[in-house]
């Protein structure tokens, strides 16, 4: 095996595109680049992987979501993403919510009455709203949380929430 520098960017890009948990770099590139693996016994190989394997394949290869650098950005661009996939079970979100905070609400003033500096903002394309004062790591359990309840398969929530950096 050998080692090979790269840039962020494409780092970035082999991320968005894991469809696996522990997925190596190369199984990612082979599966891209159509290569075969050379380790199966000849007319053995892997089966290659449709571009929609995930309910967010489309999504992550968007050219919005390709611009978004923030962890925030990326964190609403997902829940939009899914309000726009699953507008009929997204309110169960509301029952996600800190020990004092709302962590999802159907207005900014529910989320800033329930604690300071909340900095609600609006879930793209939907009514709903979400505090985004927090840490990273809070954002992405966060997400975990409302992709689990919503019934996205662990595939497309590791993809999401691994964007999320």
């Amino acid at each position: 095996m050998r080692t090979i520098p790269i840039d962020e960017d494409v780092y970035q890009h082999l991320v968005r595109n894991t469809q696996e948990l522990g997925e190596s770099a190369s199984d990612i590139l082979r599966r891209l680049l159509e290569i075969p693996n050379s380790s199966a016994p000849l007319g053995e190989t892997k089966q290659q992987a449709t571009p929609g394997a995930h309910e967010f394949s489309q999504a992550m290869s968007d050219p919005r979501f390709l611009r978004q650098n923030a962890a925030v950005d990326k964190f609403l661009y997902f829940l939009g993403a899914a309000y726009s996939q699953k507008r009929g079970e997204f309110e169960t979100v509301l029952a996600i919510q800190g020990r004092d905070r709302k962590y999802f609400a159907k207005s900014e003033g529910e989320i800033e009455n329930s604690g300071q500096s909340t900095q609600p903002r609006n879930i793209p394309g939907s009514p709903y709203w979400v505090m985004t004062n927090s840490p990273t790591p809070q954002k992405r359990q966060m997400l975990r949380d409302a992709l689990s309840l919503l019934g996205y398969s662990e595939t497309a929530i590791s993809a999401a929430v691994g964007t999320i950096n």
